[in-house]
């Protein structure tokens, strides 16, 4: 029973607060990534000083309730600033989908599915998508779509948003590269849509680009952020077809040197590329995936690599944890004394992601 968690409604002092501020993605024509294509050269951002790692992980939930393990840090969640989860007297505008752990340490970002960004601790508030005139999910100038992820730059300045549509707004330092409507793509529907929704981003280490990933597989890089394979690579045929995933992709994490990267879908099967190694994943438990004699209790939601790309740690929309490789255990939502999404002491609202 390793770490400390904090409780969703626990009321700590926020040491920041936020939800509006600037800047706007810029258009592209490039059609660089995804296997074909050349990527122009992008102006390298300077790499900070890497900070040791905490030997702990952070959970977000979807009610914005932050829970930490380990030696990571509580700095408030969406309760402290006043809001009171999905419901209440002051809920959320859109659940929470995300989270971002600020590279330099003390700090965190969570995103809604509106656009909406909480900073908290270190982490800086550099926009969202209501600072560019964007109405949420309704109202007079709706996204396109919900957003889905965030990414930070590698020295915390700045982070990248994306919906499920494809479509990236950039924030702070952080540059665009481009998206999947650069490719000549037109979202979730139109005359050329994806194959499937977009779940996640990850951003290159040197901070000039940033890969996509969709539910299907499919692997989407942009500036420096190198092609290293999809599921169609390995054979199989997307959520379809004739060699379809077990299940849909949920997340992507690079390596530290970004020559490799991992996704793991909501059966827990990990699927590495380039040099991101195979250490295991909730099959190799014994577990059957999400049905089967031995199903998990939950699907997985997201993957968090260890600094050294040695490990990593599998994330239930239960608050289960799975480590692998160098990944050490440091607790999980049940050694908190909850018992998942049902039960006598259930979650106030499922596990949407988790950062280190």
């Amino acid at each position: 029973m390793m770490g400390v968690g904090t409780l969703a409604a626990a009321g700590l002092v926020v040491t920041a607060v936020t939800s509006g501020g600037f800047s706007p993605t810029s258009s592209s024509t490039s059609s660089c990534g995804y296997g074909y294509g050349t990527c122009p050269t992008p102006t390298p951002t300077p790499t900070p000083t890497p900070v040791a790692p905490a030997l702990g992980y952070h959970m977000v939930g979807a009610d914005g309730g932050i829970f930490n393990f380990g030696h990571a840090g509580f700095y408030g969640n969406t309760y402290t600033l006043g809001l009171t989860g999905l419901t209440g007297s002051h809920p959320l505008n859109a659940p929470i989908v995300a989270m971002a752990e600020n590279p330099t340490g003390k700090g965190y970002w969570m995103v809604g599915a509106d656009g909406g960004v909480f900073n908290f601790g270190s982490a800086g508030f550099y926009g969202s998508t209501y600072s560019l005139g964007l109405t949420g999910l309704t109202g007079s100038h709706p996204l396109g779509s919900p957003v889905v992820g965030i990414a930070p730059t590698p020295d915390g300045k700045g982070y990248w948003l994306v919906t499920k549509a494809g479509y990236v707004y950039s924030f702070g330092n952080a540059k665009f590269y481009g998206d999947t409507f650069s490719y000549g793509l037109t979202g979730l529907s139109g005359s050329h849509p994806l194959n499937a929704p977009i779940v996640g981003i990850a951003a290159a280490p040197d901070g000039t680009g940033y890969w996509l990933v969709a539910a299907d597989g499919g692997v989407f890089n942009f500036g420096s952020a190198g092609f290293h394979g999809t599921t169609y690579s390995l054979g199989l045929t997307g959520l379809s077809g004739s060699h379809p995933l077990n299940a849909p992709i949920v997340g992507i994490a690079p390596t530290e040197s970004g020559n490799g990267y991992w996704l793991v879908a909501a059966d827990g099967g990990i699927f590495n590329f380039g040099n991101a190694g195979f250490d295991g994943s909730t099959y190799s438990d014994g577990l059957t995936g999400l049905t089967g004699s031995h199903p998990l209790s939950a699907p997985i939601v997201g993957i968090v690599p260890t600094a050294n790309s040695g490990g990593y740690w599998i994330i239930g929309k239960d608050g289960g944890i799975f480590n692998f490789g160098n990944a050490g255990f440091y607790g999980n939502t049940y050694t908190l004394g909850l018992t998942g999404l049902t039960g006598s002491h259930p979650l106030s609202a499922p596990i949407v992601g988790a950062a280190d």
